[in-house]
């Protein structure tokens, strides 16, 4: 599936069964599916004191976490496709300047 193809499948669901919330709401859900995946890390590294262990809860809570990107993209009339492109555009350029973090902009 691509990743229009799955914007188009959750634009789609959110329709049918009535998920539409404006796009505030929608970055609120996404900030908490994000901490639903830093929680289950705390218990994939018993709260950082092993290595990871991976857990099979972790696929669904960030299969949780794409769902809601997907969906602030899709109130926003954003194609994820052309952001990735730029953004990767974006890293490339500030690779050739000595790293990936914002000070090389």
């Amino acid at each position: 599936m691509t990743v229009q193809e799955l914007q188009r499948r959750i634009r789609e669901f959110s329709k049918e069964h009535k998920l539409d919330s404006a796009p505030e709401y929608k970055i609120l859900d996404t900030i908490s599916e994000l901490g639903e995946v830093a929680k289950e890390m705390l218990k994939m590294t018993d709260y950082g004191k092993t290595n990871v262990v991976f857990r099979e809860e972790m696929r669904s809570e960030i299969g949780d976490l794409l769902y809601s990107v997907v969906t602030v993209a899709n109130s926003l009339h954003v194609d994820l496709e052309e952001a990735v492109e730029g953004v990767l555009i974006k890293y490339e350029t500030r690779l050739k300047k000595g790293g990936a973090g914002s000070e090389n902009d």
